[in-house]
């Protein structure tokens, strides 16, 4: 008997892979993940997220919306804000 998949987390890596294709600045060097335990909470204007994967000059936040929709995209690094938890005002992800 096979294992039951998780369709959620499935989407999200298929949604990391595609937005890691489309990056915006190719040549801005290597994609690095940060281990979840490291993953900062941050602001991008009025959007509360996770920082997963940076480059140089870009961070790949994701966060879910009112909604309840996962996205994830890349920002300039200049955009992207650490919070502290109290500050933070993102959904649970």
């Amino acid at each position: 008997m096979r294992p039951k998949q998780d369709s959620k987390a499935f989407a999200r890596m298929m949604a990391q892979m595609d937005a890691d294709s489309k990056h915006p600045k190719p040549d801005d060097g290597q994609i690095t993940e940060m281990p979840a335990s490291e993953q900062p909470l941050v602001r991008v204007s009025e959007i509360y997220g996770r920082a997963i994967k940076y480059t140089r000059t870009y961070g790949l936040v994701e966060w879910v919306d009112d909604q309840r929709v996962y996205h994830v995209q890349w920002f300039p690094a200049g955009q992207v804000k650490r919070v502290d938890h109290d500050a933070w005002r993102g959904r649970p992800l």
